[in-house]
C-alpha cells in the first residue's frame, strides 16, 4: 500500500492515536509486546488491552490487527468521533469503482496462523482493500485504512439532507401523479396529449441566450394556469365542461379547437406542458417577433387537432391541452437552433446533446408510440396531435430562415 506522507500522514496518525488513547486510557489493562509480527516490517506488535477492546498494533508501521468481527464494531465507533470528517461526495457523478488493488505488495502472512492472507476490498466502493486470514479470519489495517474506512462510514450531513428532501419531493410528485389520475377520472378518460418523452429523460436547460423578456410565452403559461384554477374551483361537472370546450374531432367546426389548447386535466398535466413551452419557447418567440408569435402558436395548436382528427375521425372523446401548440414550438426550435446544446438528465447523470438530436429523438418517440396505437382502439396521449403541431411549427420554421437567408443575399448582392 502506499501510504500518506508529510502533514497528512500526521494528521492520520493524531486522529487514530487520540481515538484510541480517548477509548483505552480508562480502562488499560496491559500494554505489552506479543509474539506476533507485523506482517509488513516483522517488527513484533504491541498488544494493548481495555475493558472490550484488545488491538494488537505495530509500533514501527502504525497498522493494527483486529480478531475476528472485531474491525467493524471498532470502525463504527470511530465514525462517531467529532474528529472523523465524511468523504466528500459529489451528487450525479460515477464514484470510482477498483476492483483490484493497484498497490499491491508482497505476499502478507498472518500474525496469528502464518498463513498468506487474501486481498479483499472493504466494500464494494470503498476502495480500501485490506488482508484477511481465511483461517482465523483476523484482518490487517495498515497505516491510514482504519481512518479511510470510518469516513466512508461516517454519513455526510448534507448528502442525508439532500437525500430527504429529494424524498420529500417524490413524494410530492407522487401526489401530483394522483391528482393527475384524478383529472383522467373526471374527464371520463379525456384523450390528453402530455409531453413525456420516456421516464427517466428529462430535459434541464439550453445554452441558447434569449434577446429579451419572454413576454408572449410568460402570457400563455399564466392563461393556461388561471383556466387550470378555473376548472377547479369554478367549474361544476367537469363532463360537460370538457365535452363543450374541449376539441372532438367528431365536431371538428366547435370552439374547442381554441379553447382546448388552454384547458388541462390535472396539476401534473399543465406543469409538464407549461415547463416545455418555457424551456424552448423564449428563443422561438425571440426569432418570431412578439407579434407573430402568439399566432404561429394558435395555428400550431389547429395543426395538431387537425392531424389528429384525421386519425380520430368521428370520435367523441374530447383532447385537451397544450401540447399540440408546444410541440410546434418545438419543432421550431430544432429548426432554427439545430446545434443548440440541451442540458438532459438521463437516468442519473446530465449529459449535453445537441437540440436536433433530443428533439428529433423525441419526435420519432411520438411517431413510434402513435403508429403502435393505431392498432389499438384507444390511447390516453394525442399521439398525433404532437405530432401535427411539431411537423407545422418546423415547416414554418424551415420557410423563414430559408426566406431569411435569400433576403440576406439579395442585400449583399444588390451592395
Amino acid at each position: 500500500m502506499k501510504h500518506a506522507d508529510g502533514d497528512s500522514a500526521r494528521n492520520i496518525a493524531v486522529v487514530c492515536w487520540s481515538f484510541l488513547s480517548h477509548r483505552l486510557h480508562c480502562g488499560l489493562a496491559c500494554d505489552s509486546l506479543t509474539e506476533m509480527k507485523c506482517p509488513c516490517c516483522s517488527h513484533k506488535l504491541r498488544r494493548v488491552k481495555a475493558k472490550s477492546e484488545v488491538l494488537d498494533i505495530c509500533p514501527q508501521c502504525k497498522g493494527i490487527w483486529f480478531g475476528s468481527g472485531d474491525l467493524v464494531d471498532f470502525a463504527r465507533e470511530l465514525a462517531k468521533s467529532d474528529q472523523i470528517q465524511p468523504e466528500t461526495l459529489r451528487l450525479f457523478q460515477p464514484r470510482e469503482v477498483r476492483t483490484q488493488d493497484k498497490d499491491a505488495e508482497r505476499p502478507r502472512f498472518c500474525p496469528h496462523c502464518d498463513l498468506v492472507m487474501r486481498r479483499y476490498n472493504y466494500c464494494y466502493d470503498s476502495n480500501v482493500f485490506l488482508d484477511r486470514c481465511a483461517r482465523c479470519h483476523g484482518i490487517w489495517t495498515d497505516k491510514g485504512e482504519l481512518l479511510r474506512i470510518a469516513r466512508y462510514l461516517k454519513q455526510d450531513a448534507m448528502t442525508v439532507a439532500i437525500g430527504r428532501d429529494l424524498a420529500r419531493q417524490t413524494e410530492k410528485l407522487e401526489r401530483m401523479n394522483e391528482l393527475g389520475q384524478l383529472g383522467n377520472d373526471l374527464t371520463s378518460s379525456a384523450n390528453i396529449g402530455m409531453l413525456f418523452m420516456p421516464r427517466l429523460i428529462l430535459p434541464l436547460s439550453d445554452d441558447e441566450e434569449r434577446e429579451r423578456f419572454p413576454a408572449i410565452t410568460v402570457t400563455i403559461i399564466t392563461v393556461c394556469a388561471l383556466a387550470f384554477l378555473g376548472e377547479v374551483y369554478w367549474v361544476r361537472g367537469a363532463e360537460g365542461f370538457f365535452r363543450k370546450f374541449g376539441f372532438i374531432a367528431g365536431h371538428f367546426f366547435s370552439i374547442g379547437i381554441i379553447t382546448s389548447m388552454f384547458l388541462h386535466a390535472g396539476p401534473l398535466h399543465l406543469v409538464c406542458n407549461m415547463y416545455f413551452l418555457w424551456l424552448f419557447g423564449d428563443n422561438v418567440e425571440d426569432k418570431l417577433g412578439r407579434i407573430w408569435y402568439p399566432v404561429f402558436y394558435l395555428f400550431c395548436g389547429i395543426a395538431a387537432s387537425v392531424l389528429h382528427s384525421v386519425f380520430n375521425w368521428g370520435s367523441l372523446t374530447p383532447a385537451i391541452g397544450a401540447s399540440g401548440a408546444i410541440s410546434g414550438v418545438m419543432g421550431a426550435y430544432m429548426i432554427f437552433f439545430p446545434f443548440a446544446s440541451v442540458r438532459v438528465l438521463f437516468i442519473l447523470r446530465v449529459v449535453n446533446v445537441p437540440a436536433w438530436l433530443f428533439l428529433g429523438g423525441w419526435f420519432a418517440f411520438q411517431l413510434s408510440f402513435g403508429l403502435i396505437h393505431r392498432t389499438t382502439e384507444f390511447s390516453q396521449i394525442a399521439w398525433f396531435a404532437h405530432i401535427g403541431g411539431f411537423a407545422f411549427g418546423a415547416i414554418v420554421a424551415y420557410l423563414k430562415k430559408t426566406s431569411a437567408k435569400k433576403l440576406a443575399y439579395a442585400s449583399q448582392s444588390g451592395k
